[in-house]
């Protein structure tokens, strides 16, 4: 998986959490059929929950894959073109002297192209970090309407449990039979 993630751009990222989002909201509208409209809401709502969480959860692994690869040059890409030290050059008697010049000028722009590199990654990792935060407020918001609609479902099935109770009681009392002891489940 790290020889895959390892070529892949930050297009490719944002284009993967997307893919991962949807393919774990399409994964909870599967199951058994559902034919009352605040069931399907519910599992709609659910669905949409559980692809915002993975939204979120996909944008912070990028984060933390982007923390973990600081000095990769993926993230400056468009960005900062790197720095190119020049080679300095004389006679065959000034080889020594140009050399270590050499050598001390590979290690500056080297130092200075990590630098880039690492201010790159930290202008790239935003786009991410804000957009696992819009996942997370959205996140509450849906976590809000499925508690709703969890509790309207709620008191449709005490009700009907509450109707059923009633009926089978109305049966039991026609053919005679003594009344339930059990409690009744009342409707709030």
């Amino acid at each position: 998986m790290m020889e895959l993630l390892s070529g892949a751009s930050v297009g490719t990222f944002k284009n993967l959490v997307w893919i991962i989002a949807v393919v774990i909201g399409l994964l909870f509208l599967v199951g058994s059929r559902v034919s009352a409209p605040l069931k399907i809401a519910a599992r709609v709502v659910t669905a949409l929950m559980a692809g915002t969480a993975a939204f979120a959860a996909a944008n912070l692994a990028v984060v933390f894959y982007i923390l973990a690869h600081l000095m990769d040059p993926r993230w400056s890409v468009g960005r900062d073109a790197r720095v190119e030290s020049p080679e300095v050059s004389a006679g065959p008697f000034f080889q020594p002297i140009t050399d270590t010049l050499n050598d001390i000028l590979d290690g500056l722009t080297g130092s200075v192209n990590n630098v880039i590199a690492l201010k790159n990654a930290f202008l790239t990792m935003p786009d991410f970090i804000v957009a696992a935060g819009w996942a997370s407020f959205v996140l509450v918001g849906l976590a809000i309407a499925n508690r709703i609609l969890s509790s309207i479902i709620e008191k449709d099935q005490i009700k009907q449990i509450d109707r059923n109770t009633r009926d089978l009681a109305d049966i039991r009392a026609q053919f005679g039979l003594a009344p339930f002891q059990d409690t009744r489940v009342e409707a709030r």
